[in-house]
């Protein structure tokens, strides 16, 4: 077993250490050795703190030693996304003009995880402030997808999905203000889940003007995932919209959860958008698949939402630029194009488009009521193109027709608008890289949505790590 301890999984980990059948430091030890190995053409870590993880996993040998259990998370190792605080830790966000900064705080994320045994070993790449859909900045260089180096990721969680997928940790956090667990999912063949706002509490950092941004993890399989968020849901004063506990063990509810009859509408593109062939073709089998495997329904319920993207840049800008107006314009050139043109953006609006942008967001909601008074499940691909250079930019067109610069969230920032429930679990391959099934339920109804993720994953197995 000691082999191949990178490709357990977190619940297998976690269960052999608490029982004392392996130890901390034993796991620590193999998964720093495949970082100092095989991350460095991947670029998915950005910050190591070896001595630390190291005084971690010792201290949760010591426990058991002592008789006590150290948690359900008991000396696994894991990433933190560099989005996110660790005090102590560099806390650059991708950026040259953050690069000296220090986190002074821990988000209440990497407390609850290490409060439950888990052992964080350094900081995953994200591009600048997460602003992307791939992961490369000017102040860490590009990270790469362990299924194929010349492609991307994913963004923002994209250091993270490439350190999982490649078993270089079995879990990492990530963040998703627009799809940036699920869409580093669907390009590394992973488990992302963007829960109902605030299932995930955010704090105690500020958490953002346009209330779109959730904490989460990357994990090889749901049971990782369920088992994971039964440790971190759950209320926090940080976090004013941050959610109760919802009473039971999501790791223990997903298997049992009946599906049987739920009511599930596939689109390929939301009514707005547009989706590359293949990609529509092999996720809407893994769709079908689903459905047959769980008996539920598939009904005609035709999608047909109004695009929200301008609503969605109008919300992520203001704080981008409050956060950036000490460098710009002197320190231009320290700042990617995307940040420029969103801080830009900022300075023009005033408060009719804002308050134009709320209602945008309110007749999203709305429709999306009515679908969910129609259906229980919708489903969907989580990107509508594979895998794209891993240096970016997204493809500028597909089949011929134009799209925007946003297309590879153009099917989860939606989700982040309304503050549905959506994972991403793993539908097959597209030019020989993975693609994701989404799968979005009624706001709050998060176990469903993880319940189906798991049916998928059991009707149709999957690899648990990139090949090679």
């Amino acid at each position: 077993m000691l082999e191949t301890l990178h490709a357990a999984a977190v619940t297998t980990l976690a269960d052999a250490i608490r029982s004392g059948r392996l130890t901390a430091r034993t796991v620590l030890e193999h998964h720093l050795e495949r970082i100092a190995r095989l991350d460095p053409p991947l670029g998915a870590f950005v910050f190591l703190d070896r001595d630390g993880a190291r005084a971690a996993a010792a201290a949760v040998d010591d426990r058991i030693r002592r008789g006590d259990d150290p948690g359900p998370l008991a000396g696994v190792p894991c990433g933190v996304k560099e989005l996110e605080d660790v005090a102590g830790w560099p806390h650059p966000r991708g950026a040259r003009v953050f690069a000296d900064v220090i986190a002074t705080t821990t988000s209440t994320q990497v407390e609850r995880l290490r409060a439950a045994g888990a052992v964080p070993v350094g900081l995953t790449a994200s591009p600048e402030m997460g602003a992307a859909s791939f992961t490369a900045s000017l102040l860490h260089g590009v990270c790469r997808n362990p299924w194929n180096p010349e492609r991307t990721p994913g963004g923002s969680s994209g250091g993270s999905a490439a350190a999982v997928a490649s078993g270089l940790v079995p879990f990492a956090t990530g963040s998703d203000s627009g799809g940036s667990l699920r869409i580093p999912a669907a390009f590394t063949g992973l488990v992302g889940f963007k829960g109902t706002y605030g299932r995930v509490p955010r704090g105690p950092r500020y958490v953002g003007l346009p209330n779109v941004r959730n904490y989460g993890v990357l994990t090889r399989s749901v049971a990782d995932t369920a088992r994971i968020l039964d440790c971190i849901v759950g209320p926090d004063e940080h976090d004013p919209l941050s959610l109760p506990h919802p009473g039971f063990s999501y790791e223990r509810a997903i298997d049992a959860h009946d599906l049987r009859g739920a009511r599930v509408a596939w689109t390929a593109d939301l009514g707005f958008g547009a989706c590359e062939p293949e990609v529509e073709h092999v996720v809407g089998a893994a769709a079908d698949a689903l459905v047959a495997a769980t008996g539920m329904v598939a009904t005609d319920t035709r999608v047909e939402l109004a695009d929200p993207e301008e609503a969605w840049r109008v919300f992520m800008a203001p704080d981008l630029l409050e956060l950036y107006a000490p460098f710009l314009p002197e320190r231009a050139a320290d700042v990617t194009p995307a940040l420029r043109f969103l801080c830009a953006l900022a300075a023009g609006l005033d408060l009719r488009d804002l308050a134009r942008a709320a209602l945008v967001r309110d007749a999203l909601v709305q429709s999306l009521a009515a679908l969910f008074d129609a259906v229980d499940l919708l489903l969907l691909p989580t990107t509508p193109i594979p895998a794209f250079a891993a240096a970016g930019p997204p493809p500028a067109t597909i089949g011929g027709r134009a799209v925007s610069p946003l297309v590879t969230v153009a099917q989860t920032y939606v989700f982040n608008l309304s503050g549905h429930p959506a994972a991403s679990v793993p539908a097959g391959t597209v030019d020989g890289v993975p693609v994701g099934l989404q799968i979005v339920g009624r706001r709050h109804d998060d176990l469903r949505v993880l319940a189906a993720a798991r049916a998928l994953e059991c009707a149709q197995p999957w690899p648990l790590m990139a090949p090679g």
